[in-house]
């Protein structure tokens, strides 16, 4: 009877019914958004359980504990409780078995919402089902029932709603914390970082998430069992410890206080009437001294501080220097603060920003004086503005210290300081921190209920901190209050990134602050939730910042639609959905190839603008004639001036971006003419600057695709998720893996994509261009410096042209220009960085001499760039190396091999296994590119640092593959059918170093060697079953089986 009760007043309760609402909504969304293909069924449900409860269930229990075990001391009735007929034990055994029984009710929900998603996508399975009943008895109960217990126990030592808060949150965030350094594959960027520590915790692990996790690639039964008996055990001990705690309240007993008169101590008292004479300034200042006085005197405020700065300086000191593994880097300040400012400072700034609103706000209806107030002849402005200076003041003091955290950790260490740095990175961050925590205030103010107000607060984190709109198809940047696209700082460009895209959102977001400051002030009584006056016509004047802020959000809508109009995924989806509708039947006619292109480029980097001038040479290698012709760009561009000689245009879709035109007379085999288009080339302002396509006083690249009109129907517009192509109706593909489709009698096609190029380049006096072809000529005409190019062989389609104003440091090996531009020559960094990179280039371009042929290009250019997305990245004829690894790292102490040497030998490899071999075949996988670079990197790290370097790159390969395979529950593919990047790098490592041992060097020489023989440019291209064929040629039968193992097999 008793339990029942429990369970009534359990369920009386708004926080109880907010928490089964949340969490299944929280469930179906993560089930939603985590569905993966291709994957073991059972093993994707397990790790969707995992993720579900490793999120909500400690922050379930640290929710409800205060409601149910501080329910006596939050509604002052200790007392009256202490007396009932219901002994302590009983009553608490009986508020455990609510809690265990309310708190397994909201799991559960949550789990068979889970399952029922589950269960719609993949069809029912009993083994999913037994799976439930297993893990909700031997994981979910026994977690409830320990973290119950410790709730308990922190409540009858404690008895504080903010310590369990602060307990549970704590414990939340250690708990991702160690999952992360655990190789966790739920959480983003997580990775194993000591294998010990990471087989101590498949033991240790409170919760057995871990050990759950780590079972999916072998047997955990023992681990798993033991931990659940020690997990059961240490909560009995929690529990039976908490019984025996009396509340602090009712531990001693009150000394009688004794009773004086008044006239006792005021025998002779004389009143006089006093008129009140007060300033609203000094009302302001009172109420700000008393509400920040308030927060910054709770003891809990103090510890959250002093763990802010522990936790900022811990980062900053443990990731400064941290370039890659065996890779670290002078730190600066601009390291320093990237630590921190773009990530938790914001994550904890807005949670404690809520926090601390609500104290603020309510304060008056906790001390239960909220009568007072709202007699007091204190103006609803003045109590509102007072709020407000305070938590920007509360923001400010949370900035300071992590400025000061990160300031002692940079001594710590040795970094170059720079306190500028620090001042303007947390003025750009704590600015959009501000405006979030005084519009929470303002809710806090404006709603007549607290718990309304919570969870109109607990929506706008929602929607700012996960990807809930963006699965609902409703995605903007605008559902992030405060949101600016400001991007982490380098060393190369500063913040050249996204500063531009900065100040209009946040123009647009102090508006809207500004109007709910005065919606507020207008419609609240002093923030006491007591009354709300209605809507008058003297009121219409609150529309005006409304409808400002209003105009602003469209006009700043409608420029990103401008500069970028397919701005999210899902119109980048539907883009291609259609893109494949309309056209696929374009797949199967007969095109013209783009042979030669003539381009003449005028960069301005300061106007972030370029002109392009261009002319195609196409052939029909066909041996029908072609009447027409599809004609594209991307659908990020606008449609360019296209003409084309003998052909008029008959068709175009704008909304597309195609057109076709026909050839009047139509285009004959072999037959050659011309397209030319002309079209300018802006840099967004309103989006971060990254990708392919970045026009900058600091660096300026642009790559052909996808920003040149396109001949031909475009593979590379199709959607190839197989869950997205189901979603918009199209045919699912047959995807057959290439050691299964390229056999002897697939037909491949017939040629490479290649074409000659002249390009003639203009920029700013004082800036450098780089593209493909040899430099013929470098002139400056009048206020312009003009560069000419010509490319002397057929080169993959692939072309680029860049800008920058530094010089490059060269070195003519066999004929061959070898070029490395770099910002800052003049740092001790960059000069060894340039001396390795030229030696890698150099020692690479001499193996393929010696071992296969020649390079064949008059140059060979590698730059120090960022923003391109990587850390590296080959194109024809040049390299782009990112600044931080490239150039400002160098190797950390016992490192066993240099990364930058091993990176540079990685792309310029790329000239040979990719943009010689590798392409121009789309259904293969990119083992012939990626695959057989690490090859090179293996024999050409030999020549150069021995055996003993080698050996080093094995063992880090190696554990990059087992922490990866080890956090991959997809299917396993062979190594030549993978698309996974831990397989094309870590695991063809391995395979190639084993290959070596097993057969030498020679065996693989003389497969590539053959390959090239048979299947280089102008021959048909090469697969990846080439290289394996040609590989098994040189061997017998029973070494065969070897390569079958290596190479075919999972």
């Amino acid at each position: 009877m008793l339990i029942i009760n429990e369970l009534k007043y359990l369920f009386r309760q708004p926080i109880v019914w907010v928490c089964l609402l949340i969490a299944p909504s929280f469930a179906f969304s993560l089930s939603s958004g985590l569905a993966t293909s291709n994957v073991d069924p059972l093993q994707q449900y397990q790790l969707h359980l995992v993720s579900l409860h490793m999120m909500q269930l400690v922050l379930l229990v640290g929710a409800l504990s205060p409601a149910i075990f501080l329910r006596d001391h939050l509604f002052h009735m200790d007392e009256i409780i202490a007396v009932a007929s219901v002994s302590s034990r009983q009553k608490n055994y009986v508020r455990i078995g609510g809690f265990v029984s309310l708190l397994m009710m909201v799991s559960l929900s949550s789990t068979l919402v889970m399952s029922f998603v589950d269960f719609q996508n993949n069809g029912f399975s009993w083994q999913i089902l037994g799976y439930t009943i297993f893990y909700s008895g031997f994981v979910l109960l026994i977690n409830c029932f320990l973290l119950i217990a410790l709730a308990f126990w922190l409540c009858q030592r404690f008895r504080s709603s903010m310590i369990i808060y602060a307990v549970f949150a704590s414990i939340w965030i250690a708990y991702l914390f160690a999952a992360s350094i655990t190789g966790n594959p739920i959480l983003a960027g997580s990775n194993v970082l000591n294998e010990t520590f990471y087989q101590l915790f498949i033991w240790l692990d409170p919760f057995a998430y871990t050990t759950v996790i780590a079972s999916f690639s072998e047997s955990q039964n023992i681990p798993f069992y033991i931990n659940r008996f020690v997990c059961f055990s240490l909560a009995l001990v929690i529990f039976t410890s908490a019984v025996g705690l009396y509340p602090q309240a009712h531990a001693r007993a009150k000394k009688a206080e004794e009773r004086h008169l008044e006239s006792d101590f005021r025998p002779n008292t004389h009143y006089q009437t006093v008129k009140p004479t007060f300033r609203q300034s000094s009302i302001l200042f009172e109420l700000y001294k008393a509400a920040i006085l308030n927060i910054l005197k709770q003891p809990i405020t103090i510890i959250l501080f002093f763990l802010w700065l522990g936790l900022v300086f811990n980062s900053v000191a443990s990731s400064s220097q941290y370039a890659e593994p065996m890779s670290v880097i002078k730190a600066t300040s601009i390291d320093a603060v990237n630590q921190y400012a773009f990530d938790m400072y914001i994550l904890l700034g807005c949670l404690l920003s809520a926090l601390w609103s609500w104290q603020l706000s309510c304060n008056a209806r906790h001390y239960k004086v909220a009568e007072i107030i709202a007699a007091a002849p204190i103006k609803t402005a003045s109590i509102l503005h007072s709020q407000l200076l305070a938590i920007m003041s509360l923001v400010f003091v949370y900035s300071l210290i992590g400025l000061v955290g990160a300031s002692l950790a940079e001594l710590f260490i040795g970094s170059d300081f720079d306190f500028y740095q620090h001042i303007y990175i947390l003025a750009l961050m704590g600015l959009p921190l501000a405006i979030i925590a005084s519009v929470f205030v303002c809710i806090f103010n404006l709603m007549r209920s607290e718990l309304v107000a919570s969870l109109v607060v607990l929506a706008i984190l929602l929607l700012k901190f996960t990807p809930v709109m963006t699965y609902l198809g409703l995605t903007h940047t605008f559902w992030s209050v405060a949101w600016t696209p400001l991007q982490p700082a380098n060393e190369f460009w500063g913040y050249r990134a996204s500063l531009s895209s900065y100040w209009p959102y946040i123009r647009a977001w102090l508006v809207l602050l500004l109007s709910v400051v005065l919606v507020s002030q207008a419609f609240n009584h002093r923030g006491t939730g007591l009354g709300r006056r209605a809507f008058k016509s003297k009121d219409a004047w609150l529309l005006t910042p409304a409808v400002l802020a209003i105009s602003l959000f469209w006009q700043l809508h409608a420029n990103l639609i401008s500069e970028k109009p397919l701005s999210n995924s899902h119109k980048r989806e539907r883009f291609k959905a259609n893109y494949e509708r309309m056209f696929t039947g374009w797949k199967y006619k007969a095109q013209p190839k783009i042979s030669h292109i003539d381009a003449e480029i005028d960069f301005y980097p300061y106007k972030q603008s370029a002109q392009f001038n261009l002319t195609y040479s196409f052939i029909n290698p066909h041996t029908k004639p072609i009447k027409q012709v599809l004609i594209g760009r991307a659908g990020f561009y606008q449609w360019a001036d296209i003409k084309i000689e003998g052909a008029e245009q008959v068709a175009f879709y704008p909304s597309m971006n195609q057109a076709i035109y026909e050839f009047k007379p139509a285009l004959k085999p072999f037959e050659t003419r011309q397209l030319k288009t002309q079209f300018e080339v802006k840099q967004a302002k309103l989006w971060p600057t990254q990708g392919h396509q970045i026009i900058t006083p600091e660096f300026s690249y642009i790559r052909s695709v996808p920003l040149l009109p396109t001949l031909g129907y475009q593979r590379n517009y199709e959607l190839g998720d197989e869950k997205l192509r189901l979603d918009y109706g199209l045919p699912l593909y047959v995807k057959t893996p290439p050691s299964k489709l390229f056999n002897t009698t697939y037909q491949v096609p017939d040629s490479y994509e290649r074409i000659t190029m002249k390009s003639k380049v203009t920029t700013a006096v004082g800036y450098q261009v780089v593209s493909q072809g040899k430099n013929t000529e470098h002139i400056i005409e009048g206020q312009r410096a003009v560069f000419k190019f010509q490319t002397t062989v057929p080169i993959n389609n692939l072309p680029a042209w860049m800008s920058f104003p530094f010089g490059a440091t060269e070195l003519i090996y066999e004929g061959v220009k070898l070029q490395v531009f770099t910002k800052s020559r003049a740092i001790e960094a960059d000069q060894d960085a340039v001396k390795v990179n030229l030696q890698a280039m150099s020692d690479t371009l001499s193996w393929f001499k010696s071992n296969l042929n020649a390079y064949k290009g008059s140059k060979l250019s590698l730059i120090d760039s960022t923003g391109f997305g990587g850390t590296g990245y080959a194109l024809p004829e040049i390299i782009l190396i990112d600044n931080k690894v490239g150039f400002r790292a160098k190797p950390s102490e016992g490192a066993g091999f240099d990364q930058r040497y091993r990176r540079a030998v990685h792309e310029t490899a790329h000239q040979w296994f990719g943009h010689d071999i590798g392409n121009s075949v789309p259904e293969d996988s990119a083992f012939l590119i990626e695959s057989l670079a690490k090859y090179i990197e293996l024999v050409v790290i030999e020549k150069r640092y021995g055996k003993k370097a080698v050996d080093a790159l094995v063992k880090y390969e190696t554990q990059r593959y087992q922490q990866a395979s080890r956090l991959d529950i997809s299917t396993k593919q062979a190594l030549v059918d993978s698309s996974k990047s831990y397989d094309q790098y870590s695991k063809a490592t391995l395979v190639f170093a084993k290959l070596r041992n097993e057969f030498g060097d020679a065996v693989i020489v003389t497969a590539l060697k053959s390959v090239w023989q048979k299947y280089a440019f102008p021959n048909r291209p090469a697969t990846s079953m080439d290289f394996i064929r040609a590989l098994q040629e040189q061997l017998n039968e029973q070494d065969k089986d070897v390569i079958n193992k290596l190479f075919l097999e999972v």
